[in-house]
């Protein structure tokens, strides 16, 4: 079975990433994606769509998200030219295609969760249901029991990173796909300090009973390496870039280029598609 792509932070737009920004996730929609990930901040009134600790480098205000109202966040500008993405139209995207699925990614301590549940009960109730929550520990699996949440994404990568392929981390793994409706489970690339790629086979394969594990790209930009997806292995990436050409060989890529001999085949296909194509790299 082919692999799938969740696009982090609604995609890429222009050479940015992470912008949560209208202009991305209508990008990602148009090159045919259908699983968008969006970043969630607390405000002072409220929550919004947005990138974490980024006040000052996206949007370029000194104040911190705490105290900014709703108000003030939707006259933002992303680097001063994107657009920052409302619930309003999450609403309407799901309305016009409701095939797709937006993942909300809680950048908020956990005890404020609930809040944000209660805020989308009163302000966006249609919604409360219909978006897929990315779920840290089994806390986060209680607060949904009492809304009604069944929808979610199983993230390993902030608990779990020393070791995602732990008991404890698969012992959460397998409550929370109880008590769930999993879309999958996110486990980072790479252990952070570690340059190694975090693919544990008989840990992943144990995971892999109980949702589709995808892998969070991080410090790396993953795409989708057509090996990988035709096996099976899923990506949370931040790049939706398309498919490589069925005659791509990594090794061939890297033989032909010696300053690429150093990637991994995975690497030499992100490669490919992020620089190799715009630079008339042949393969």
């Amino acid at each position: 079975m082919a692999g799938k792509t969740i696009i982090h932070g609604g995609g890429q737009i222009d050479g940015y990433i992470q912008t949560n920004s209208i202009e991305a996730v209508l990008a990602s929609l148009a090159s045919g994606e259908r699983q968008i990930e969006l970043d969630c901040v607390k405000l002072a009134d409220g929550f919004a769509l947005a990138h974490d600790e980024a006040e000052r480098r996206f949007y370029g205000v000194e104040k911190k998200f705490a105290s900014i109202t709703q108000d003030e966040f939707q006259r933002l500008r992303v680097f001063e030219r994107f657009n920052p993405v409302t619930f309003d139209m999450v609403e309407r995207l799901l309305e016009i295609l409701p095939d797709t699925k937006i993942i909300i990614d809680a950048k908020f301590p956990d005890f404020q969760f609930p809040d944000f549940l209660q805020f989308l009960t009163n302000r966006h109730g249609s919604l409360l249901d219909r978006l897929y929550y990315q779920v840290y520990r089994r806390e986060w699996v209680d607060f949904c029991r009492p809304f009604g949440i069944r929808k979610a994404v199983i993230a390993l990568w902030k608990h779990y990173d020393s070791d995602p392929y732990s008991d404890e981390a698969y012992d959460f793994a397998r409550n929370a796909a109880s008590e769930l409706d999993a879309l999958g489970i996110s486990v980072r690339w790479k252990i952070p300090g570690k340059q190694v790629e975090n693919l544990h086979r008989e840990g992943m394969t144990r995971l892999t009973g109980l949702a589709d594990v995808y892998f969070h790209g991080q410090d790396i930009s993953l795409c989708r390496e057509k090996e990988l997806l035709d096996a099976g292995v899923n990506f949370f990436s931040s790049y939706s870039l398309g498919a490589l050409p069925d005659r791509f060989d990594a090794k061939s890529y890297k033989k032909r280029y010696a300053d690429l001999a150093h990637l991994s085949d995975i690497g030499a296909g992100c490669h490919y598609l992020e620089f190799g194509v715009r630079e008339g790299r042949a393969i």
